[in-house]
């Protein structure tokens, strides 16, 4: 066997159980230096805790791991780091009040003296040749408050480079991502294998894993499924691994609820430097697409109307069952009966650290105030099992904590909490965003269902298939301004796309 083809980490039949939740069952995982290493599955599946075992975030109950033959049991991430094993995590970890320099050389900064006073010049030096590498456009004396999603994301990988990995664990590293932003990613993964790391890719985005990966692990129900080389499997065979079902992707589209009433009317609406005189209609029962490229507005123009804190309209009125609504912030919008799912579920949507009960009723509240102004508990818990028997969230029950939901879980919670506001205009920020593709027809359904009973829905997505499948029209976004309308047959992912990269249709 040659050197690069020994395993330099290897689990055999390790296993974790959280809560009488067992979420690895006798796993079994190799990863080889110079070699990417796709880790998919469902959300709930146990991608997350295998990579946390590795990274040293928590012990596994049992099985065996080994680092380059030898035992491989680290005293939490700083023993993984010292170990080689460093992270990528799917959520941006970097500190927002420090510069990009400061970010990526944390804990790595060159000094000076016995005093250990920073090089600050020498940092920002390696760091802009280090971005440059990579083409990533970025001031390393900016702070990171200062920069897009995108561009942390992007720091956020670089950052892990520096301390020179012997293998590479990438949980998401694509997700919020442009194209082009994939792309440089991608190169940057091939380049580090090609200098002898190990990676592990996990991704939902099982194209970017056919297209990275050299062997694809599939775990389903917290055990391993399938493990292939890449080149001796397809993707209707990882998916069906991964659901444990065939699950053909019908390419129906829905059959269209919109009545001719409008129930949300915009005009006008414009944010400086973001949004430009947008007008539009939404009609009861009617799922209406917001579309464009990464940084075309869509969450700007889903927070604008909803009237987010973050956001300072120049311009806009805005009309509810054909009455005239201020729309001024969040508390004026749910009166008006509007509803917003934020892209940001952990930071903005649930409250991790909170029960699921918590969650669902925090909004509502005054609706189970009794007597002496104390809650009636009853009746909020027969609301929570009735919104999680209604959307299928997998928990162990209404007291079980956020936190330990998997991503597809998380974002159906989020559903159950807007939903018992009892919206009749519902912003869906890109609601199929990082999760699983089982989840995504779940959600889908779940929208459907919305619509089918009156609720107009505005669905904000760069996801195609979203917009292709539930929607009966389309706007297009390009720079802050609607540049297009598609409706019925004429929503076709090229129609769609020419739009988005041309401003025109």
């Amino acid at each position: 066997m040659a050197e690069a083809d020994v395993p330099i980490l290897q689990c055999r039949n390790v296993s974790k159980t959280f809560g009488g939740v067992q979420a690895l069952r006798g796993a079994d995982f190799t990863i080889t230096p110079g070699r990417v290493h796709g880790l998919v599955g469902e959300n709930g599946a146990g991608k997350s805790t295998l990579l946390k075992i590795l990274a040293g975030v928590v012990t596994p109950d049992s099985g065996e791991i080994t680092l380059s033959g030898a035992t491989y049991r680290p005293d939490g991430t700083e023993g993984a780091l010292r170990s080689g094993v460093v992270t990528v995590h799917q959520d941006i970890n970097l500190i927002e009040s420090l510069t990009v320099a400061e970010n990526v050389l944390l804990n790595n900064e060159p000094q000076i003296g016995p005093f250990g006073l920073l090089r600050t010049r020498e940092m920002r030096a390696r760091t802009a040749a280090l971005l440059a590498s990579y083409g990533i456009e970025a001031d390393p004396a900016a702070l990171v408050s200062s920069l897009p999603n995108d561009i942390k994301k992007m720091v956020q990988i670089v950052k892990a480079t520096t301390w020179n990995p012997r293998v590479l664990l990438l949980d998401e590293p694509t997700s919020s991502l442009t194209d082009t932003e994939v792309t440089v990613v991608l190169r940057l993964i091939r380049t580090l294998a090609a200098q002898g790391v190990a990676l592990v890719f996990v991704s939902h985005y099982l194209a970017e894993v056919f297209e990275i990966c050299d062997e694809i692990t599939v775990l389903r129900d917290g055990q391993v499924v399938s493990t292939a080389q890449r080149t001796q499997t397809d993707l209707p065979q990882v998916v069906r691994a991964m659901l444990g079902r065939d699950l053909a992707e019908s390419v129906k589209r829905r059959a269209g609820t919109a009545s001719r009433d409008v129930l949300l009317s915009v005009r006008d609406l414009s944010v400086r430097g973001r949004l430009r005189g947008i007008s539009l209609d939404l009609h009861r029962g009617e799922i209406l697409g917001v579309t464009g490229l990464t940084g075309s507005g869509l969450t700007e123009l889903a927070r604008a109307i909803f009237g987010s804190e973050d956001i300072s309209r120049s311009s806009g009125k805005f009309t509810v069952d054909g009455k005239a609504a201020a729309l001024g912030n969040p508390q004026d919008s749910l009166r008006a009966g509007l509803a917003l799912l934020t892209n940001d579920r952990l930071r903005e949507g649930i409250l991790p650290e909170f029960t699921l009960l918590e969650n669902i009723c925090l909004p509502i509240l005054a609706r189970f105030t009794g007597k002496f102004g104390l809650l009636q508990s009853g009746a909020m818990l027969e609301t929570a099992r009735r919104c999680i028997a209604r959307l299928q969230v997998r928990a162990p029950g209404p007291q079980a904590v956020a936190k330990t939901l998997s991503g597809g879980n998380q974002q159906k919670l989020l559903f159950a909490k807007w939903l018992e506001t009892g919206p009749r205009i519902f912003l869906l920020d890109e609601p199929t965003i990082g999760i699983d593709i089982g989840s995504k027809f779940e959600i889908r359904r779940i929208i459907e269902e919305i619509a089918a009973t009156g609720v107009g829905v505005m669905l904000f997505s760069a996801e195609l298939a979203d917009i292709e499948l539930l929607c009966d029209r389309v706007l297009v976004m390009f720079r802050g301004a609607v540049v297009g309308e598609f409706a019925g047959a004429a929503i076709t992912r090229q129609a769609i796309l020419q739009a988005s990269v041309s401003g025109r249709t």
